[in-house]
């Protein structure tokens, strides 16, 4: 029964904690899980690409962009730290306190999301989920920004 208990609760607190926003704070690389559906859309092309997460129309915050630009010339510094990432897809069981999806922007909210826990990481993934392909995943390293207008 002991251990029983103790599974309960390390498996709740494992999983609230890859979501709790003062833990997301501290981290210098965040991944964000992207799966195409109502509120979250994708556009562009292989070079180019522009992600949008929309929250509930309820709570008119905006949306959140994530946009991988698009070099003519793959051989600069600036351009390589862009090209894409394969990794394996024991990568996503690796880094699941680092990964955070839509339900962490629904939770907090865009302001808190943008603002507070984003803007001191220096740099996002995107993890495209549509483009798992047997065991590999894609990484697409993003910039940042959102609809979100302070108040005057």
């Amino acid at each position: 029964m002991k251990k029983l208990a103790f599974l309960i609760i390390f498996f709740c607190y494992s999983h609230s904690h890859a979501q709790d926003i003062e833990y997301i704070k501290k981290l210098d690389t965040v991944y964000v899980k992207f799966k195409q559906s109502v509120n979250q859309t994708k556009q562009g092309s292989a070079d180019y690409r522009f992600y949008t997460i929309t929250l509930d129309k309820i709570q008119d915050e905006g949306s959140l962009y994530f946009t991988k630009p698009d070099f003519k010339d793959n051989s600069t510094e600036t351009a390589k730290k862009y090209l894409p990432r394969i990794e394996k897809k024991s990568f996503l069981k690796k880094h699941k306190n680092n990964i955070v999806g839509i339900d962490f922007f629904q939770k907090y909210g865009i302001k808190k999301s943008t603002y507070d826990a984003f803007s001191v990481n220096s740099v996002i993934y995107i993890i495209d989920c549509d483009e798992r392909k047997k065991d590999k995943i894609s990484l697409y390293r993003v910039s940042m920004s959102s609809s979100y207008r302070m108040g005057e």
